[in-house]
């Protein structure tokens, strides 16, 4: 077993959020505390790796799905990061870009332009099917016990939620929902009941832009469309479309934070990936056939 593209991209993520705790580090014990762990995560491939000598069919389990796990561990720390440096500035360059880009800012002119009921309850369900595709289908993906789409299945999302991941630690922005400038639209029905629940159960501050909402529902149909019958993958496409405007009409998102979270989505998967994959087959080339010192030899005797 060798190290495999995901690890890298988590290498890279924990040496940038080493970086990113670093200014704190003098002033704050939880950045000294966070730049211990990210420094610990480094080895953690590596350690999985030896590991597996073991031949656990646990630990080998553990060595696929664990970016997953560990990105959701590390969900919260974006929001302690936020709420340390301050999302401010960069909240209200946000709004000035979204209206600049459109015109307007739809997440407020379209839920009150058009605030029936049932429009409201139907947004708001589909910004919650999300969750519900995205447990439904990596399970279906991973639990098909075959290592080649679990581990694509796992790289895409990896790759789509540390890009997310990484401009909330360097440039966190709160979104129109909690900004003081933008009131609060939209009926009180069931799925905004839901929708408000998980926000107050899971969400972080200062992961707005880009929409992991886009960027994860982009991947999930590119995931359907390689790997799921057609029949799956186009509800799911119809889906992942309808998620886009439903993260502007339900106020969790500026329009370009939904726009630039699936151009990041498409960009992850047509482009990025097989360009990562082309670098590492390049690399394992060339670490393959480095040339091995000749044996050394006696000299013959005369």
């Amino acid at each position: 077993m060798s190290l495999i593209p995901v690890d890298y991209i988590l290498a890279l993520y924990n040496i940038v959020l080493i970086a990113v705790w670093a200014p704190l580090a003098t002033t704050t014990p939880v950045a000294r505390w966070m730049i211990a762990v990210h420094t610990a995560a480094l080895g953690l491939p590596w350690l999985l790796l030896r590991a597996g000598s073991l031949r656990s069919r646990g630990v080998a389990a553990l060595r696929e799905v664990y970016p997953v796990i560990w990105l959701g561990a590390f969900w919260k720390e974006l929001g302690i990061h936020c709420e340390l440096v301050g999302s401010a500035p960069n909240d209200a360059l946000l709004a000035s870009l979204d209206r600049a880009v459109f015109h307007v800012n739809a997440n407020v002119t379209w839920p009150a332009a058009a605030p029936a009921v049932w429009l409201s309850e139907l947004m708001q369900g589909v910004y919650f099917l999300y969750y519900v595709l995205f447990a439904g289908l990596v399970l279906y993906l991973v639990l098909r016990s075959r290592r080649p789409i679990t581990r694509d299945t796992i790289l895409r999302l990896s790759a789509a939620y540390t890009a997310a991941y990484l401009v909330y630690a360097i440039a966190p922005t709160v979104g129109p929902m909690w900004m003081s400038e933008f009131p609060r639209l939209g009926a009180q029905g069931l799925f905004r009941t839901l929708n408000d629940a998980l926000q107050a159960a899971g969400d972080a501050a200062g992961t707005a832009f880009p929409s992991t909402h886009t960027a994860g529902s982009i991947t999930l149909a590119w995931l359907a469309w390689r790997y799921c019958p057609r029949w799956v993958a186009v509800p799911v496409t119809a889906l992942a479309l309808a998620i886009i405007p439903a993260t502007v009409y339900t106020q969790n998102h500026f329009l370009l934070d939904a726009v630039c979270g699936a151009m990041l989505g498409l960009w992850l998967q047509a482009s990025a990936i097989p360009a990562l994959r082309g670098a590492y087959r390049w690399m394992r080339f060339h670490k393959w056939r480095i040339p091995r010192a000749a044996p050394k030899t006696e000299p013959e005797s005369v």
